[in-house]
């Protein structure tokens, strides 16, 4: 009789798990950056959305909702939907230049805050070599479309590229020309993939433009001492390929 006993209640604990298992919650992601789990009783576009969980039933207006989701589990960790966020990447940027069309490196870190579920913006610093190396400061955006096993976004960076050396070609006096920063301009396209609650790893295809500028010398050969000297200003304009990660 004891051992039936035992094999009821546990009977009943698996029972209930497996129905608790496949019951489904839904997820209210407002566009005030709250989360209301619970069971959606009611859904209309007039009156609004009637969600039940254990605080009661709450009514909330279509206009505060920024999307729904439906989890088995309830009890899952909620995804972040503010606060800061630190993004380190890895790009290879695809161009010609004065070793043909080799691929050159490009290394950013942006330290941010995300101000919701869709909406990124942080400042960024980071390492790139041209003719000669660089050290990019600029400011990042990232706009999710969607939060899913696949996450669609858009990216912009906007910034200035600062020289970090002299061009290497030197002049009639042995001296390396000056070097320039210029004007630096990203649009990405790619897609996240969530890494448990927080934290995503991503990839990314874009247009990566950066201006640059050095100094040249003409001279007069038949008398030296007439130099002139001009202004050089050189258009980088490269295919980005680059892998991120985000952590939140």
């Amino acid at each position: 009789m004891f051992h039936l006993f035992i094999a009821g209640v546990l009977l009943f604990i698996v029972t209930n798990d497996l129905e608790a298992q496949g019951k489904k919650h839904d997820v209210i992601y407002l566009k005030n950056s709250e989360v209301v789990f619970g069971r959606i009783l009611v859904s209309d576009s007039v009156k609004g959305i009637r969600i039940e969980n254990d605080c009661g039933i709450n009514l909330l207006a279509f206009s505060e909702v920024d999307s729904i989701q439906q989890y088995r589990d309830f009890m899952k960790t909620p995804v972040k939907t503010r606060g800061y966020y630190n993004l380190s990447s890895l790009a290879l940027l695809f161009g010609e230049g004065r070793d043909g069309y080799v691929p050159v490196p490009s290394l950013t870190m942006v330290n941010g805050y995300q101000f919701n579920r869709r909406l990124f913006t942080g400042l960024g610093i980071g390492y790139e070599y041209y003719d000669y190396a660089i050290m990019p400061l600029f400011l990042d955006a990232k706009y999710f479309f969607k939060h899913d096993v696949i996450s669609p976004f858009i990216s912009l960076k906007i910034g200035y590229g600062i020289p970090l050396q002299k061009y290497d070609n030197e002049n009639w006096y042995g001296d390396n020309y000056d070097t320039y920063g210029g004007v630096l301009v990203s649009p990405e396209l790619g897609v996240a993939f969530p890494v448990g609650s927080s934290d995503a790893f991503l990839v990314s295809i874009g247009y990566h433009h950066q201006q640059l500028s050095h100094d040249s010398y003409q001279y007069n050969w038949q008398n030296p001492e007439d130099v002139y000297k001009r202004r050089v200003y050189t258009n980088f304009n490269r295919i980005s390929l680059r892998i991120a990660f985000i952590f939140r």
